[in-house]
């Protein structure tokens, strides 16, 4: 059941990906605008007009993606578990077949398996959903 808990939970992860987007961005533009003022720097050294001090300080690391509650450990145990059985099956696998064997595996329920992964290939590019309820893991893409 889709409710507003996992509704809001979703849409946090959704900022935290786009914070993280934007982050990388305008430390892309900063580079780019030091390395435009130390060509400017180059060229005046003539002595013709004084050098200004940048005291701006780049940001050096982008902030970790904070796990958010109490069952992020479970999660990734059933992520790693899931993309472990994909790996291994060569042909494609349905959903309930795949949530019986990580469920065997690590002895946690999944509550919502098209949810899990959903967010599963969200996370990691190589899984693919097929069609209706078929999973592969794609050593191609």
């Amino acid at each position: 059941m889709f409710d507003e808990r996992v509704a809001l939970k979703i849409r946090l992860e959704q900022l935290a990906d786009s914070e993280f987007k934007i982050i990388r961005e305008f430390n892309r533009e900063r580079e780019v605008i030091f390395q435009r003022l130390k060509e400017l720097d180059a060229a005046t050294s003539n002595g013709e007009m004084p050098k200004e001090i940048v005291t701006v300080m780049p940001i050096t690391s982008l902030p970790d993606k904070k796990k958010r509650g109490r069952r992020s450990e479970n999660l990734d145990e059933l992520r790693n578990t899931a993309i472990s059985i994909l790996k291994v099956q060569n042909t494609p696998i349905r959903g309930v077949e795949l949530q019986r064997q990580i469920e065997e595996n690590t002895g946690k329920k999944i509550a919502n398996m098209t949810t899990f992964m959903v967010a599963l290939e969200r996370e990691n590019q190589r899984v693919r959903k097929l069609g209706r309820g078929l999973y592969i893991y794609d050593y191609e893409g």
